[in-house]
């Protein structure tokens, strides 16, 4: 299967690290060549950055592959990728369905993935060959489109801890838990607040099956692995 083109993950702070580690390096070298923790520090940020960069260029996939692993897709299942951005786990999901379908729902934040737009998404999907089983609808995570139990399968990656507060994130995953069907599998990947996930959902319908920690994703992340009782 060809591979979509799914961006650089907030671009900025990436840009940020580089540029700040470059500059402290030449700083030490030229101006300050005594000063070890100049040098260390600019290391520490060109470190940080590269980690970032293998985060979006190979980490994100092997995390893809994983969790699709994890979720046991037999090809039947009514999908949904919550906040699935340029499709990176929506086409993932896509490739595993026969007669099913996935529908993503996203704002698209520049700001989060470089390139985030539905046209992109959806020319990722076209690259992958799964455009015959995607649905991308423009839609807040908070106010999803879909009626009470609709889903078989719900994925979600580097999404919710985007919104501002926790508040906003239960508001996500009271919505996660009103669309999903009974016996519905759930992943969500995030790199903060997965403590708080977990019993949200614990609250609402869900048996935590399992939190797993990657260090493919920068900052290290976790997935939590739940099903609906």
């Amino acid at each position: 299967m060809k591979k979509g083109k799914y961006g650089l993950d907030a671009p900025a702070i990436v840009i940020g690290y580089i540029t700040s580690g470059v500059l402290l390096t030449l700083m030490e070298v030229i101006y300050f060549s005594s000063e070890s923790w100049i040098l260390y520090f600019g290391c520490l940020c060109l470190v940080i950055g590269s980690y970032m960069i293998y985060s979006s260029r190979i980490g994100k996939y092997k995390m893809r592959e994983r969790i699709i692993q994890k979720l046991c897709i037999t090809g039947d299942e009514i999908s949904l990728d919550v906040g699935c951005g340029r499709g990176l786990l929506l086409n993932g999901v896509a490739s595993k369905l026969n007669t099913g379908k996935v529908y993503g729902v996203d704002i698209w934040s520049v700001r989060d993935e470089s390139g985030n737009n539905y046209n992109t998404t959806m020319q990722n999907a076209r690259i992958e060959g799964t455009e015959s089983k995607v649905e991308v609808i423009n839609s807040d995570m908070r106010n999803l489109p879909f009626t009470d139990s609709y889903f078989d399968i719900i994925v979600s990656s580097l999404a919710i801890h985007n919104l501002k507060n926790n508040d906003q994130r239960e508001k996500a995953l009271l919505e996660i838990a009103r669309v999903a069907k009974k016996g519905c599998k759930l992943a969500i990947l995030d790199i903060a607040h997965i403590n708080f996930y977990r019993n949200i959902l614990s609250n609402n319908g869900f048996d935590i099956e399992y939190i797993e920690r990657s260090v493919h994703i920068f900052p290290p992340s976790k997935v939590i692995y739940a099903r609906k009782s």
